[in-house]
This record gives C-alpha cells, sequence and structure tokens, in this order.
C-alpha cells in the first residue's frame, strides 16, 4: 500500500465542498430522534450537552487536521499503514470497514422504520431497502465527485427543512429552559456522550484529505461544516424543550417529525410526509459517503473493485437489516453502533494523533543520533 496518495486532478475538488460533506454526513436520518437519549441523560440542560459535544468535536477535528497535515497527502487507511506496518494496520483498516458498515446499515435501516411508521405502514422492508440500495450504488458508481454534487443538493434539504421548524415557537413555554444553573454536570456530560453519535461522520476528512487540493483551507471549512450542524442541531434541541413537557419528550420515538405534524398551510397539510420522503435524499448523501469509504478501504488494502465491493455491502445490509424487525432490535442496534462511533469517531483519533506524533519525531532523530554515534 502506497503511504502518500495523489489522486488525479479530475478527481480532486476544492476545500469548500468539505463544507457540504459534513453537513450531510452529521445531519441524517438521526436528526428525527436525537432529542430523546440526550433529555433523558441531562434533562432541560439538554441544549448545554449539545454545546459541549459541539466543542469537543470542533478540538477533535483540529486533532484530526492537524494529523493529516504531518503527511504530505495520506489517508487513514496509508497513516496507519505507516505507524503500525502491514500486519498490524490490516487489523486496524479492517476494524475501521466493519464500523462504516455497521453505520451504513444503521442509516438504511433507521430511514425504512421512518418510512413504514409514518407514511406506508405495510409496505415491506426490503422494497424500501432495495431502492437505497439501487439509489447508492448508482451515486457510487459516479465517484466522489458525484456524491459530493448530492451533499450540495442535500444540503440544500437540510436548510429548507430547518426553516420549518419555527412554527412550534408559537407555542413555546421558554420557561421549561429554568433553571440555567448546572447543579449536576455529570448529565451534562452524559448528554454530551449520548450526543456524540448525531455528530459523528467528520471521521471521513481522514479518507477525503488526499482528494482535496488546497489542503491549507481544509481546517476552516471543516470546522465551519461541523459548526453548521451543531447550531442546527442546537436550534431543534431547544425548541423541542421549550414545545414539549418533559414527559412527552422522554416518551416521543421521532421529536423532530411531530414537531413537523403542527406545520399546516392553508394550501398544504401534513408536510412531515412531504419532508420524509424528500429526506431520502440527505439519507442517500450520508449511505453514498459511507459506501465510499468502504469501497475505498478494500481497494487501498486489496485492490477490490468498487462496484463488486459495492453489491457485497448491498447484500450484507440486507441480511442484517431483515433480521431487524422490532423497533426494541433497531434500538438496541443504535446503541451498538453508537457505542462503537465513540471508540472510531472519537478516542481512537486522539490516540492516533499522539501515536503519530511521538513516531514521526522519533524518525526525525534518529538520523541525528545516528551521524552523532559515527563521529
Amino acid at each position: 500500500m502506497k503511504i502518500v496518495y495523489t489522486p488525479k486532478k479530475d478527481l480532486q475538488i476544492h476545500a469548500f465542498l468539505l463544507f457540504f460533506v459534513l453537513c450531510n454526513t452529521q445531519i441524517g436520518v438521526g436528526i428525527f430522534n436525537f432529542q430523546r437519549s440526550i433529555y433523558q441523560a441531562a434533562g432541560h440542560l439538554a441544549w448545554l450537552s449539545v454545546i459541549v459535544a459541539g466543542i469537543f468535536t470542533h478540538l477533535l477535528v483540529w486533532l484530526i487536521v492537524r494529523t493529516l497535515d504531518r503527511y504530505e497527502s495520506s489517508d487513514l487507511y496509508g497513516i496507519q499503514y505507516d505507524l503500525f506496518g502491514k500486519g498490524i494496520s490490516m487489523i486496524f483498516n479492517s476494524a475501521y470497514l466493519l464500523y462504516f458498515l455497521g453505520v451504513f446499515t444503521a442509516i438504511m435501516r433507521n430511514y425504512v422504520e421512518v418510512i413504514q411508521a409514518w407514511i406506508f405502514p405495510d409496505i415491506s422492508s426490503w422494497v424500501v431497502l432495495l431502492l437505497l440500495s439501487i439509489l447508492t450504488i448508482y451515486a457510487g458508481n459516479g465517484g466522489i465527485r458525484v456524491i459530493i454534487g448530492l451533499c450540495v443538493i442535500g444540503f440544500v434539504l437540510i436548510v429548507l427543512a430547518s426553516v420549518l421548524f419555527y412554527s412550534p415557537l408559537k407555542y413555546a413555554v421558554w420557561s421549561q429552559l429554568l433553571p440555567l444553573e448546572v447543579k449536576e454536570p455529570m448529565k451534562v456530560l452524559n448528554g454530551a456522550w449520548e450526543m456524540g453519535f448525531s455528530l459523528a461522520g467528520f471521521e471521513i476528512i481522514m479518507l477525503l484529505y488526499p482528494f482535496i487540493r488546497n489542503k491549507k483551507r481544509v481546517l476552516l471549512h471543516a470546522q465551519l461544516g461541523i459548526a453548521f450542524s451543531n447550531i442546527v442541531y442546537l436550534i431543534i434541541m431547544i425548541i423541542s424543550i421549550v414545545y414539549f413537557s418533559s414527559c412527552q419528550l422522554e416518551r416521543a420515538v421521532w421529536p423532530s417529525i411531530n414537531l413537523l405534524k403542527i406545520v399546516k398551510y392553508p394550501y398544504l397539510e401534513r408536510l412531515e410526509f412531504i419532508v420524509i420522503s424528500l429526506w431520502m435524499l440527505v439519507t442517500l448523501t450520508g449511505l453514498s459517503v459511507t459506501m465510499w469509504a468502504i469501497t475505498r478501504g478494500c481497494k487501498r488494502m486489496w485492490g477490490g473493485r468498487p462496484q463488486v465491493v459495492m453489491i457485497i455491502v448491498v447484500i450484507v445490509t440486507f441480511m442484517i437489516s431483515m433480521n431487524i424487525e422490532e423497533h426494541i432490535q433497531i434500538e438496541k442496534f443504535n446503541k451498538w453502533i453508537d457505542r462503537s462511533t465513540l471508540l472510531f469517531s472519537y478516542l481512537y483519533p486522539i490516540l492516533l494523533c499522539f501515536i503519530a506524533s511521538i513516531v514521526l519525531a522519533y524518525r526525525k532523530r534518529k538520523p541525528v543520533n545516528d551521524e552523532g554515534d559515527s563521529s
């Protein structure tokens, strides 16, 4: 495996497009139900947990970009190969592939559940799974530039959907945000822990880095993308707290969709049906980016053909998804992915940064020591 990889110019992208990629990878189907678990952990200070999780994510992205800057043009797979050698890096890279496969399955299965719960209760899971799989393979065959083009369109839908959440403010009870005093900091931190899965997706920077032309601006646009995602989550969380009662928010399965139910126009009702349907495109961008991460890893490690890898991923996803039918089973699967996310997206990149710093510093000093010994 080549440690340093420089793609062809027609495959490279500008750094500002990273903003749209991160917005789509962080804001997906999880925006429909992220509030409940955070509110159960932090109570009325759940909005503060969102801020804490966002700040930590900003710091972590700074560490990730700093690690990438130590290499001329490499990705996660190449860096691990350089630091750990062929054998150990193969284990770590394969673990990341399994993690991306789990995320891909979770995104697809959760969106299928939303479709079945709100629009087509009697539709079979395999129908929606097949539709999403075909669209994902079609987008994946177009390459990274087509996928990023979808992310730009997905960003427009995210902005338009976010504007619709203004209606519940007419019924807001702002006193439900009080008191602002933090008496139990651990609750806020537990809420930030629960928020981790919703803000995940920024680790895609470690794979896209070689494809970015002006790498000096990677950090800026990455931070802007994460800031936008965090603001969207923060606004929706605050609106949820001031609109729902405590019991309602703890029980609601899809609070964000419940908020959209009250949005009505004289010429248009049941707007949530339209939003859920259009959200398929936002979901498709998350699926396409994750699929690209898997095919990229297989190509880097084993030279696997992307088309073959995509078919294998879709088959495995079908097998897993068809065996997860009940809502309780889906929640358990989400919890497992949530815990994996904290490891692969948050904890391991910190460890990788410190290992890279130590190893590269040692390599720089070693020639100097050798010269001193020979003299």
